[in-house]
């Protein structure tokens, strides 16, 4: 089973995945979005910076990301609408890893792909 995890032992629910290019670097750039935040209810310094990488999971083991960026949005002070983590992959390698994650992730998870020209999605 492929597993998304901010915090060891915690798992997230991923609800979309975008996947773009860079314009200027032409690297990959893949966005997750997530609806709820599961390490936000353990940890209250996560949303303050505390998360310095994203561990994936599958059977082919893991894969450390850190993010170039997250983005919290909120319906109201204490009420997450979505958290936005954005990394850039540099070579193939990197992606064809991600790319079999991701299917592995989809599987289990209910998920489909979209072909959206440019910019791929996957989303429940």
């Amino acid at each position: 089973m492929a597993t998304i995890e901010f915090i060891s032992g915690i798992r997230e629910e991923l609800t979309e995945i975008k996947l773009r290019r860079g314009q200027t670097s032409g690297n990959r750039i893949v966005v997750f979005v997530f609806e709820k935040v599961n390490a936000m209810d353990k940890l209250s310094s996560f949303s303050s910076g505390g998360a310095q990488y994203m561990l994936l999971n599958d059977e082919e083991g893991d894969i450390q990301v850190t993010p170039r960026n997250l983005e919290f949005f909120y319906k109201s002070d204490d009420n997450l609408a979505k958290l936005v983590c954005t990394f850039e992959l540099i070579d193939d390698l990197q992606w064809q890893r991600l790319r079999r994650f991701m299917d592995r992730y989809a599987a289990s998870n209910g998920m489909e792909y979209q072909d959206r020209g440019p910019q791929d999605k996957m989303k429940q």
